[in-house]
C-alpha cells in the first residue's frame, strides 16, 4: 500500500516555560481521514496530543507520533516524507503562523501588563516538494469569517498554485458543516455539507497516484 502521512490538530509554540500560543483545532477531521484511509494506504499519523488521544480511541492501529510546535511539526514531517516518499500528505494540521523566542523561565504572573512579540513561522507547506517532490500533497486552508465563497475560493487557488498542492480542501472558520470546497488545476467543487466533501476528498485520494 502507498505510504500515507496526515497531520492532525494545532501547533503549540512557546512563550515561556508553561503557556503558548496555539490554534482551536481538535484533530477530529485529520483523525477521521486517518481511519478511513486507513484501509487504502499505510497511514501514519503526525498529532497534536488533543489529536493523538482521539486518534487512540476514533482509529486504533493507526502509528502515531505527537508534535508540539510548528518547527518540531515542520521537522518531524520531513523525516516522515524523505523515509517514505511518492504517497500521500493530507496536511490539515492547524500550523501557528507566529512565533516567540520564549524565555527559559516561567513569566511572572503579578505584572499589571505583559507586552509579547512574535515573529512569523516558517510555513510548513511551501517546504513539502523539497523534501518529497512526487508526494500528492493535500494541504488546506482555514478563511475568515467574513470571507465570502469567493474569497475563500481565491485565496485557497493562490495557496494551491504555490505549494504547488495536488488539492486544497478549504473551509471558513465558524462555518465548519457548509460551503466546503475542494480545489485542483481542473477547477472547483463546491459542497455545503462537509461530511460530503471528506468523503470526496478521501476517494480522489484513493483514486490518485502521486509521480
Amino acid at each position: 500500500m502507498l505510504p500515507a502521512l496526515l497531520t492532525a490538530g494545532a501547533t503549540r509554540n512557546p512563550v515561556d516555560a508553561i503557556r503558548y500560543l496555539s490554534a482551536h483545532a481538535t484533530g477530529t477531521t485529520g483523525v477521521a481521514l486517518a481511519r478511513a484511509l486507513a484501509t487504502s494506504h499505510a497511514v501514519r499519523l503526525l498529532g497534536s496530543a488533543e489529536a493523538c488521544l482521539r486518534a487512540r480511541l476514533d482509529a486504533p492501529g493507526v502509528p502515531l507520533a505527537e508534535y508540539t510546535s510548528t518547527r518540531d511539526l515542520m521537522a518531524k514531517m520531513e523525516v516522515e516524507l524523505r523515509a517514505r516518499p511518492g504517497g500521500v500528505l493530507v496536511h490539515s494540521a492547524a500550523v501557528g503562523d507566529y512565533e516567540a523566542v520564549p524565555t527559559a523561565t516561567k513569566i511572572p504572573s503579578n505584572q499589571p501588563e505583559m507586552v509579547l512579540r512574535f515573529t512569523p513561522g516558517p510555513k510548513i507547506v511551501d517546504h513539502v516538494r523539497g523534501w518529497d517532490p512526487d508526494v500528492f500533497l493535500v494541504s488546506f486552508k482555514a478563511g475568515s469569517p467574513e470571507w465570502d465563497e469567493t474569497k475563500l475560493e481565491a485565496v485557497a487557488r493562490a495557496q494551491l498554485e504555490r505549494t504547488t498542492s495536488d488539492l486544497v480542501f478549504a473551509n471558513r472558520i465558524g462555518a465548519l458543516g457548509t460551503s466546503c470546497l475542494l480545489l485542483d488545476r481542473a477547477g472547483t467543487a463546491r459542497f455545503a455539507d462537509r461530511d460530503a466533501a471528506l468523503a470526496k476528498l478521501v476517494e480522489r485520494i484513493r483514486s490518485t497516484r502521486p509521480g
